[in-house]
Protein backbone atom coordinates (compact mmCIF):
# COMPACT_ATOMS: atom_id res chain seq x y z
CA UNK A 1 0.00 0.00 0.00
CA UNK A 2 1.18 3.59 -1.02
CA UNK A 3 2.11 5.83 1.81
CA UNK A 4 -0.06 8.83 1.23
CA UNK A 5 2.19 11.80 1.54
CA UNK A 6 1.72 15.09 4.45
CA UNK A 7 -0.33 17.79 2.62
CA UNK A 8 1.38 20.67 2.53
CA UNK A 9 -0.37 23.41 5.13
CA UNK A 10 0.00 27.32 4.63
CA UNK A 11 -1.49 28.04 7.21
CA UNK A 12 0.27 26.66 9.58
CA UNK A 13 3.45 27.91 8.16
CA UNK A 14 2.74 31.22 8.42
CA UNK A 15 1.82 30.93 11.59
CA UNK A 16 5.05 29.26 12.39
CA UNK A 17 6.72 32.25 10.59
CA UNK A 18 4.67 34.90 12.40
CA UNK A 19 5.99 33.11 16.04
CA UNK A 20 9.56 32.87 14.79
CA UNK A 21 9.39 37.24 13.82
CA UNK A 22 7.81 37.58 17.20
CA UNK A 23 10.18 35.70 19.01
CA UNK A 24 13.56 37.44 17.19
CA UNK A 25 11.24 40.93 18.04
CA UNK A 26 11.35 40.27 21.66
CA UNK A 27 14.56 38.02 21.70
CA UNK A 28 16.88 40.66 19.83
CA UNK A 29 17.17 43.47 22.12
CA UNK A 30 17.52 41.22 25.06
CA UNK A 31 20.24 40.06 23.24
CA UNK A 32 21.86 43.37 22.76
CA UNK A 33 21.06 44.43 26.38
CA UNK A 34 22.92 41.13 27.19
CA UNK A 35 25.55 42.11 24.85
CA UNK A 36 26.30 45.43 25.54
CA UNK A 37 26.31 44.65 29.11
CA UNK A 38 29.57 43.08 28.64
CA UNK A 39 31.50 45.46 26.32
CA UNK A 40 33.53 48.14 27.26
CA UNK A 41 32.23 51.85 26.44
CA UNK A 42 34.07 52.11 23.29
CA UNK A 43 32.74 48.85 21.96
CA UNK A 44 29.67 49.68 22.77
CA UNK A 45 28.76 51.84 19.40
CA UNK A 46 31.91 51.27 17.43
CA UNK A 47 32.23 47.33 17.94
CA UNK A 48 30.16 44.63 16.86
CA UNK A 49 27.24 42.88 18.23
CA UNK A 50 29.24 40.71 20.53
CA UNK A 51 32.33 42.01 22.58
CA UNK A 52 35.48 40.93 21.73
CA UNK A 53 36.24 40.52 25.78
CA UNK A 54 33.44 39.80 28.21
CA UNK A 55 33.93 42.08 30.96
CA UNK A 56 31.85 40.21 33.51
CA UNK A 57 33.11 43.17 35.96
CA UNK A 58 30.64 45.41 34.26
CA UNK A 59 28.30 44.20 36.62
CA UNK A 60 30.43 44.79 39.85
CA UNK A 61 31.19 47.73 38.85
CA UNK A 62 27.40 48.68 38.10
CA UNK A 63 26.48 47.31 41.95
CA UNK A 64 29.14 49.75 43.07
CA UNK A 65 28.51 52.98 41.32
CA UNK A 66 24.52 53.44 42.83
CA UNK A 67 23.49 52.78 46.07
CA UNK A 68 21.98 49.59 44.74
CA UNK A 69 21.35 47.24 47.61
CA UNK A 70 19.28 50.54 49.37
CA UNK A 71 17.35 50.97 46.16
CA UNK A 72 16.95 46.70 46.71
CA UNK A 73 15.40 47.72 50.32
CA UNK A 74 13.17 50.54 49.02
CA UNK A 75 12.08 48.88 46.29
CA UNK A 76 11.28 45.67 48.77
CA UNK A 77 9.73 47.85 50.92
CA UNK A 78 7.02 49.21 48.55
CA UNK A 79 6.81 45.78 46.89
CA UNK A 80 5.73 43.11 50.48
CA UNK A 81 3.05 45.67 51.38
CA UNK A 82 1.02 45.93 47.58
CA UNK A 83 1.49 42.65 46.96
CA UNK A 84 -0.16 41.80 49.97
CA UNK A 85 -3.00 44.11 50.48
CA UNK A 86 -3.69 43.82 46.36
CA UNK A 87 -4.31 40.24 46.74
CA UNK A 88 -6.19 40.46 49.72
CA UNK A 89 -8.28 43.49 48.67
CA UNK A 90 -9.06 42.26 45.07
CA UNK A 91 -9.92 38.59 46.26
CA UNK A 92 -12.67 40.21 48.93
CA UNK A 93 -13.95 42.37 46.54
CA UNK A 94 -14.62 39.55 44.21
CA UNK A 95 -16.02 37.04 46.55
CA UNK A 96 -18.23 39.86 47.49
CA UNK A 97 -19.02 40.40 43.83
CA UNK A 98 -19.12 36.86 42.97
CA UNK A 99 -21.25 35.45 45.73
CA UNK A 100 -23.19 37.69 47.34
CA UNK A 101 -26.23 39.58 45.89
CA UNK A 102 -27.03 42.89 46.84
CA UNK A 103 -29.37 45.95 45.11
CA UNK A 104 -27.12 47.52 42.59
CA UNK A 105 -24.66 44.64 41.88
CA UNK A 106 -24.64 44.65 38.40
CA UNK A 107 -24.34 48.51 38.12
CA UNK A 108 -21.56 48.93 40.50
CA UNK A 109 -19.44 46.05 38.60
CA UNK A 110 -20.10 48.23 35.58
CA UNK A 111 -18.82 51.13 36.90
CA UNK A 112 -15.58 48.90 38.45
CA UNK A 113 -15.15 47.50 34.83
CA UNK A 114 -15.49 51.28 32.99
CA UNK A 115 -12.47 52.17 34.93
CA UNK A 116 -10.40 49.78 33.28
CA UNK A 117 -10.84 52.45 30.11
CA UNK A 118 -9.79 55.00 32.44
CA UNK A 119 -5.75 56.48 31.66
CA UNK A 120 -3.90 56.68 34.64
CA UNK A 121 -2.69 59.71 33.23
CA UNK A 122 -6.13 61.48 34.22
CA UNK A 123 -6.30 60.75 37.17
CA UNK A 124 -2.62 61.13 37.92
CA UNK A 125 -2.33 64.61 39.13
CA UNK A 126 -5.90 64.85 41.35
CA UNK A 127 -4.09 61.88 42.93
CA UNK A 128 -0.80 63.62 43.37
CA UNK A 129 -2.78 66.89 45.25
CA UNK A 130 -4.77 64.67 46.94
CA UNK A 131 -1.83 62.62 48.55
CA UNK A 132 0.36 66.22 48.97
CA UNK A 133 -2.57 67.57 50.80
CA UNK A 134 -2.59 64.55 53.54
CA UNK A 135 0.97 65.13 53.62
CA UNK A 136 2.75 61.99 51.90
CA UNK A 137 5.07 63.97 49.66
CA UNK A 138 8.50 61.76 48.91
CA UNK A 139 7.28 59.23 50.65
CA UNK A 140 6.25 54.93 50.39
CA UNK A 141 1.95 55.53 51.33
CA UNK A 142 1.21 57.09 47.94
CA UNK A 143 2.77 53.61 46.85
CA UNK A 144 1.34 51.24 49.26
CA UNK A 145 -1.97 52.59 50.52
CA UNK A 146 -3.88 51.89 46.79
CA UNK A 147 -3.34 48.31 46.48
CA UNK A 148 -5.76 48.04 49.52
CA UNK A 149 -8.60 49.24 48.11
CA UNK A 150 -8.73 46.53 45.75
CA UNK A 151 -5.49 46.70 43.81
CA UNK A 152 -7.27 47.52 40.27
CA UNK A 153 -10.43 46.53 38.24
CA UNK A 154 -8.44 43.90 36.04
CA UNK A 155 -7.41 41.93 39.75
CA UNK A 156 -11.02 41.88 40.59
CA UNK A 157 -12.92 40.68 37.70
CA UNK A 158 -10.18 38.27 37.01
CA UNK A 159 -10.92 37.16 40.83
CA UNK A 160 -14.45 37.29 40.71
CA UNK A 161 -14.59 35.26 37.40
CA UNK A 162 -12.32 32.01 38.35
CA UNK A 163 -15.02 32.10 41.84
CA UNK A 164 -18.26 31.83 39.46
CA UNK A 165 -16.69 29.00 38.47
CA UNK A 166 -16.59 27.31 41.62
CA UNK A 167 -19.95 25.28 42.87
CA UNK A 168 -22.01 27.22 45.40
CA UNK A 169 -23.12 23.45 46.42
CA UNK A 170 -19.46 23.77 48.63
CA UNK A 171 -21.17 26.97 50.22
CA UNK A 172 -24.30 25.45 51.08
CA UNK A 173 -22.15 22.16 52.51
CA UNK A 174 -20.66 24.70 54.51
CA UNK A 175 -23.49 26.49 55.85
CA UNK A 176 -24.89 23.04 56.79
CA UNK A 177 -22.01 21.99 58.92
CA UNK A 178 -22.30 25.57 60.40
CA UNK A 179 -19.52 27.61 58.79
CA UNK A 180 -19.82 31.65 58.29
CA UNK A 181 -19.14 33.49 55.49
CA UNK A 182 -15.55 34.57 56.69
CA UNK A 183 -14.84 30.79 57.07
CA UNK A 184 -16.22 29.89 53.88
CA UNK A 185 -13.98 32.70 52.30
CA UNK A 186 -10.87 31.46 53.74
CA UNK A 187 -11.52 27.89 53.84
CA UNK A 188 -13.17 27.41 50.48
CA UNK A 189 -12.89 29.94 47.93
CA UNK A 190 -9.16 31.36 48.68
CA UNK A 191 -7.36 27.82 48.69
CA UNK A 192 -9.84 27.00 45.34
CA UNK A 193 -8.51 30.10 43.73
CA UNK A 194 -4.83 29.35 44.21
CA UNK A 195 -4.31 29.95 40.08
CA UNK A 196 -5.83 33.29 39.74
CA UNK A 197 -4.45 34.88 43.42
CA UNK A 198 -0.75 33.69 41.78
CA UNK A 199 -1.33 35.45 38.43
CA UNK A 200 -2.51 38.50 39.66
CA UNK A 201 0.54 38.18 42.44
CA UNK A 202 2.70 37.85 39.46
CA UNK A 203 1.01 40.71 37.82
CA UNK A 204 1.70 42.79 40.93
CA UNK A 205 5.38 41.52 41.39
CA UNK A 206 5.94 42.81 37.54
CA UNK A 207 4.12 46.12 37.91
CA UNK A 208 5.77 47.30 41.16
CA UNK A 209 9.16 45.54 40.34
CA UNK A 210 9.36 48.01 37.24
CA UNK A 211 7.32 51.20 38.06
CA UNK A 212 9.28 53.59 36.96
CA UNK A 213 6.92 56.89 36.83
CA UNK A 214 5.13 56.34 39.76
CA UNK A 215 8.67 56.73 42.22
CA UNK A 216 9.33 59.22 39.41
CA UNK A 217 6.32 60.94 40.87
CA UNK A 218 5.94 60.50 44.69
CA UNK A 219 10.12 60.46 45.88
CA UNK A 220 12.57 63.13 45.78
CA UNK A 221 15.17 62.28 47.98
CA UNK A 222 17.53 59.85 46.35
CA UNK A 223 18.01 57.39 49.61
CA UNK A 224 14.20 56.68 48.91
CA UNK A 225 14.64 55.88 45.16
CA UNK A 226 13.52 52.34 44.07
CA UNK A 227 16.23 50.01 41.52
CA UNK A 228 13.84 50.95 38.39
CA UNK A 229 14.55 54.73 39.59
CA UNK A 230 17.50 54.57 40.40
CA UNK A 231 19.17 53.06 36.69
CA UNK A 232 18.57 56.82 35.61
CA UNK A 233 21.79 57.37 37.48
CA UNK A 234 23.09 56.12 34.89
CA UNK A 235 22.77 58.71 32.75
CA UNK A 236 25.05 61.86 33.16
CA UNK A 237 24.71 65.41 31.89
CA UNK A 238 26.66 64.81 28.52
CA UNK A 239 26.94 60.62 28.15
CA UNK A 240 25.30 57.84 29.20
CA UNK A 241 27.16 54.78 30.53
CA UNK A 242 25.35 52.41 28.46
CA UNK A 243 27.99 49.11 29.55
CA UNK A 244 26.84 50.05 33.29
CA UNK A 245 23.35 50.75 32.42
CA UNK A 246 23.09 47.37 30.58
CA UNK A 247 24.64 45.38 33.62
CA UNK A 248 22.41 47.34 35.81
CA UNK A 249 19.54 46.49 33.65
CA UNK A 250 20.06 42.99 33.37
CA UNK A 251 20.50 42.73 36.85
CA UNK A 252 16.97 44.20 37.54
CA UNK A 253 15.28 42.28 34.82
CA UNK A 254 16.40 38.45 36.39
CA UNK A 255 14.23 38.66 39.33
CA UNK A 256 10.71 39.50 37.46
CA UNK A 257 12.10 36.76 35.02
CA UNK A 258 12.84 34.06 37.67
CA UNK A 259 9.71 34.39 39.39
CA UNK A 260 7.36 34.47 36.00
CA UNK A 261 9.19 31.02 34.54
CA UNK A 262 9.05 29.31 38.09
CA UNK A 263 4.75 30.49 38.40
CA UNK A 264 4.13 30.42 34.85
CA UNK A 265 1.83 27.16 35.18
CA UNK A 266 -0.29 29.25 37.64
CA UNK A 267 -0.27 32.16 35.82
CA UNK A 268 -1.33 30.49 32.13
CA UNK A 269 -4.06 28.22 34.49
CA UNK A 270 -5.95 31.61 36.00
CA UNK A 271 -6.07 33.71 33.02
CA UNK A 272 -7.31 30.73 30.80
CA UNK A 273 -9.60 29.53 33.03
CA UNK A 274 -11.06 32.61 34.29
CA UNK A 275 -11.34 33.81 30.74
CA UNK A 276 -13.73 30.74 29.90
CA UNK A 277 -16.29 31.73 32.49
CA UNK A 278 -19.01 33.57 31.43
CA UNK A 279 -21.11 35.77 33.31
Amino acid sequence: MQMSQPKFNLTRLLALLLLLAGTAIVLVPMLWTLSTSLKTPAEVFGGGFFPKKWLWSNYSDAINAIPFFRFLGNTLIILVPVMIGTVASAAVCAYGFARFNFKGKRTLFLILLATMMLPSQVTMIPTFLMFKEAGFSNSFLPLILPAFFGGGAFNIFLIRQFMRGIPRELDESAFVDGAKRWQIFTRIMLPLSKPPLIAVSIFTFMGVWNDFQGPLIYLNSNDKYTLALGLSMFKGMYNIEWNMLMAATILIMLPALIVFFVAQKYFIEGISISSAVKG
